[in-house]
């Protein structure tokens, strides 16, 4: 909500930033969740926030910033896909360890940790916003979440803790110029992990173990 609101108010970096913190909210929920007896209710609970927080929150930060009213096609695109993603999870647990699509919290830090590293650069080098570019890879991550490439579960602890520094480190850069180090490296991170299914196949593998 927070996030949403920031969009409005014009402030789509904090409305990014905001986005990163959901999803960090969301792996300590998990971690919490398998440490614990939850019951049902809580899964429950858990997939409508995603819905908010990594469907609508971020498909109203890319309406916003695209000022045209032909992306609404394309975000709401990927709300539906996010929710159907969310949906079939639920209904279908999957049995092995990995995702079958991206998850809708990854597809969500991917367009977060861009946005912010677009202002970051495009503050420093003046580069042109491209709404086309905005739309294909929107496309692209809706198609993702629905399809079935396999996914690999971060289960190893170092790879925790660098992503908690490169959280950190990238949600700090959007109040402190001179840090977009941050942002660049977490957002090849994900470019990698976007694209792990075809490195999965080029390696006669069922997925990337992280």
């Amino acid at each position: 909500m927070a996030s949403i609101f920031f969009t409005f108010s014009g402030s789509f970096g904090i409305a990014a930033a905001c986005l990163l913190v959901a999803a960090a909210a969301d792996g300590i929920d998990g971690y919490v969740a398998r440490k614990t007896s939850s019951g049902p209710l809580g899964a429950h609970i858990d997939s409508l926030v995603d819905a908010v927080s990594f469907g609508v929150a971020p498909a109203i930060l890319i309406y916003c910033m695209s000022g045209e009213l032909i992306s609404v096609l394309f975000v709401c695109f990927y709300v539906i896909c996010g929710i159907y993603r969310l949906a079939r999870y639920n209904a279908f647990p999957p049995q092995t360890p990995v995702y079958s699509g991206i998850p809708i919290t990854a597809a969500c830090v991917f367009l977060a940790v861009m946005t912010i590293f677009y202002l970051e650069a495009s503050a420093a080098f003046e580069i042109p916003f491209s709404n086309v570019l905005i739309y294909i890879i929107l496309f692209i991550l809706s198609l993702l979440m629905v399809s079935t490439a396999p996914y690999p579960k971060i289960m190893k602890k170092f790879i925790f803790i660098l992503l908690i520094i490169l959280f950190s480190g990238t949600i700090i850069s959007v109040f402190v110029s001179g840090l977009i180090i941050f942002p660049g490296i977490l957002f090849l991170l994900m470019l990698f992990y976007l694209l792990s299914p075809l490195a999965g196949l080029i390696w006669k593998k069922d997925s990337v173990r992280l």
